[in-house]
C-alpha cells in the first residue's frame, strides 16, 4: 500500500483533476461517502437519534465535512455544523459549494470566530474533526486552536462517550513528520483519504489517530502511475513476492552461508542473538567470527553455527589484524554482518574500515558498534550499493553528526539522508521503523512495538537481514522484510505471553510461524 507525503497527495489530486478531468467536487463527494461508511462500520451501536458536531475549516478538509454533514443527516443523525475560521476569511471553491448545499438543506451551520461561543460538547455523541488536512504547515492559533483545546478538554472529561472522527488527519498533526502543530484532539477513528500519510505513523501520530482506515476518493491505478508515492506500508501482501526461492532439490549450498563478526568480552550475547536471527531467516549455514580467547563461550552457546577465531588485543577485543583475516573468512560466503557486540577498541575500528574499503567483501549488514566506528565516515560506504545499516536514533545521530532530537524530529528525512550519503539501505529502528533506500524510496514498518524494547532485539534483526541477503534477496526488500518479520514475531509472542518478560530469543522462536503465515498468506492475529 502506498504511503504518501502531503506534497505527493496534493500532486495526485491535481493529476486526477487536471490530467483526467475528475472534478474536485466528485473527489470531495467520494471522500465524504467513504468517511461515512467507515464510521458506520467502525461504530456499530449508536443511541437513538444520535447527535453529531461537524467542525469544518474554510479549506478542502472543511468541504469534506459539509458533504459529510449532508450524508449523516440523510442517515438519521441530528447534525450541527460549525464553520471555524477568523473573521474576514471566505470559503471558496468546492468547499463553498458543499457549504451552500448544506445551508440549502436547512442544516444547522454556526460560525465560530474569535471569542465566539464554543459548541456544547456534552450534547453530542460524535465530533467530526474536518478543520485542517495535509495543507497545514504552521502552528495553529485563533479560533481553530480554541475549538480544539475546548474539544480536547471535553474529550478528556467525557471519555469514550464522546466519539471523535478525524477527516484525513487529526487537525494540527503534520502529515509529514507526525508533529503536533496545535492543541491535540485525539481521534478514535481517522479516515485518511486516497492514501495514508506518513505523519499518521510518526511522533504523536499513532496516539492521535486511533484506528486508521483508508478512504477511497476515486484515484485509479492510471492516476497513481503518473506520480506514484515513494513510500509504502509494510505488509503481508507486499512481501510475499520477496520470499527467498526454495527449490525442491535445494541443499545447504543453495540457501546461503552467513558470516557474522563481533562478540567482544562482555558482549558475547549479541553475536549469539545475531546467529539466532540468521538461523531464523532460513539461511543454511552460519559462521560466527569472534575474539580468539572467547572460543569456549561461543563453542558452548552456538550449537547451530560454526565458530571462527580472530586475533585480539588480549582484552577480548579484536586487534588491527582482524580485518584482513575476516575478509579471508568471508570468501565464499553470501553475506556478512559486522557489529553485534564488536566493541569500541581501536582494533575493532580498523576492522570495520578494512572491511568497508574492500572490493571483495560480500553484501554487508552493519549494526551496533560497527556503525559507531563509521561516525563521520558514512560516505566511505558509497559505491557498492549492497549494504544494510541498522541504526537506532542515537547511532543515526552519530552517523550524521547531529543530536538524537534532530533524528526524532524528522525520522524519514534522517533515514533518507543516511541512505543517500552511504549509498546503502537504512533500517532506522524505533516505533514504526523506517527502511529507506538511496533516491528517496522507503517502507514504513508497522509490526512490533515497545514490547521489543529489550537488549539484543537489534542483534537478532541484524542476523535476520544478513540471512536474507545470503539467500539472494536484494538489500532494500531484504531490510524491509527482515523488519516486518522481526516485529511480527514479537507481536505473536506478545499475544501469547503478554507484555512483560519477553526476550529476543522468544521472538526468534516464532520466526518459523511468521514464515508459515507469510507463505500461506494467512491473516494477522
Amino acid at each position: 500500500m502506498y504511503l504518501a507525503t502531503s506534497e505527493e497527495m496534493r500532486q495526485l489530486d491535481c493529476i486526477a483533476i487536471n490530467d483526467f478531468g475528475l472534478p474536485g467536487i466528485v473527489l470531495m463527494e467520494n471522500a465524504a461517502r467513504s468517511i461515512a461508511m467507515a464510521a458506520l462500520e467502525f461504530w456499530t451501536e449508536w443511541p437513538e437519534s444520535p447527535t453529531v458536531a461537524i467542525l469544518a475549516g474554510p479549506g478542502q478538509n472543511g468541504g469534506d465535512g459539509w458533504a459529510l454533514a449532508r450524508i449523516f443527516s440523510a442517515a438519521g443523525f441530528q447534525v450541527k455544523s460549525y464553520l471555524v475560521m477568523p473573521e474576514g476569511r471566505e470559503v471558496k471553491g468546492d468547499a463553498a459549494i458543499n457549504l451552500q448545499v448544506a445551508r440549502n438543506m436547512g442544516l444547522s451551520v454556526e460560525m465560530i470566530h474569535e471569542s465566539s461561543p464554543l459548541p456544547p460538547w456534552e450534547e453530542f455523541d460524535l465530533v467530526v474533526d474536518a478543520l485542517f488536512g495535509t495543507g497545514l504547515a504552521r502552528p495553529l492559533d485563533g479560533p481553530a486552536a480554541e475549538v480544539l483545546l475546548s474539544a480536547g478538554s471535553a474529550r478528556a472529561r467525557l471519555g469514550r462517550r464522546l466519539r471523535v472522527l478525524a477527516v484525513d488527519l487529526p487537525s494540527g498533526l503534520s502529515g509529514d513528520t507526525g508533529r503536533m502543530l496545535g492543541p491535540p484532539l485525539p481521534a478514535d477513528l481517522t479516515v485518511t483519504l486516497g492514501a495514508p500519510k506518513i505523519g499518521l505513523y510518526l511522533q504523536q501520530g499513532p496516539e492521535m489517530c486511533g484506528h486508521i482506515i483508508v478512504g477511497d476518493i476515486g484515484l485509479t491505478p492510471q492516476m497513481l502511475a503518473k506520480a506514484p508515492p515513494r513510500g509504502r506500508l509494510s505488509g503481508m501482501d507486499e512481501f510475499r513476492q520477496y520470499l527467498p526461492v526454495r527449490p525442491a532439490d535445494g541443499h545447504k549450498g543453495t540457501f546461503g552461508h552467513v558470516l557474522l563478526a563481533g562478540g567482544s568480552k562482555g558482549k558475547t550475547g549479541a553475536l549469539v542473538l545475531a546467529a539466532m536471527g540468521a538461523a531464523g531467516s532460513g539461511a543454511a549455514l552460519i559462521s560466527a567470527a569472534h575474539p580468539a580467547s572467547l572460543s569456549d563461550i561461543f563453542e558452548t552457546k552456538l550449537t547451530e553455527a560454526m565458530t571462527l577465531e580472530l586475533p585480539e588485543d588480549g582484552e577480548g577485543q579484536l586487534d588491527a589484524a582482524s580485518g584482513s583475516l575476516l575478509l579471508e573468512y568471508a570468501r565464499g560466503k553470501q553475506a556478512l554482518a559486522l557489529g553485534p557486540g564488536l566493541g569500541m577498541g581501536e582494533g575493532a575500528a580498523l576492522t570495520v574500515r578494512t572491511v568497508v574499503a574492500s572490493s571483495e567483501r560480500p553484501p554487508l549488514v552493519l549494526d551496533a558498534d560497527g556503525l559507531t566506528h563509521l561516525a563521520g565516515r558514512v560516505e566511505s560506504l558509497k559505491g557498492r550499493g549492497d549494504v544494510i545499516l541498522t541504526p537506532h536514533p542515537g547511532e543515526a545521530a552519530r552517523l550524521l553528526g547531529v543530536d538524537s532530537g534532530a533524528i526524532q524530529s524528522d525520522r524519514l528525512g534522517a533515514a533518507r539522508e543516511i541512505a543517500d550519503k552511504s549509498g546503502g539501505v537504512v533500517i532506522l529502528k524505533g516505533h514504526n521503523s523506517i527502511i529507506a533506500e538511496p533516491g528517496g524510496g522507503f517502507y514504513l514498518n508497522t509490526t512490533g512495538g515497545n514490547h521489543m524494547a529489550v537488549g539484543g532485539s537489534g542483534d537478532l534483526l541484524a542476523g535476520l537481514a544478513a540471512g536474507l541477503l545470503a539467500q539472494g534477496v536484494a538489500p532494500f526488500p531484504a531490510a524491509a522484510l527482515a523488519a516486518w518479520v522481526h516485529g511480527r514475531a514479537a507481536d505473536i509472542a506478545l499475544a501469547e505471553k503478554g507484555p512483560f518478560g519477553l526476550t529476543p530469543s522468544m521472538f526468534a522462536d516464532r520466526f518459523p510461524e511468521v514464515w508459515r503465515q507469510l507463505v500461506n498468506n494467512q491473516g494477522l492475529i
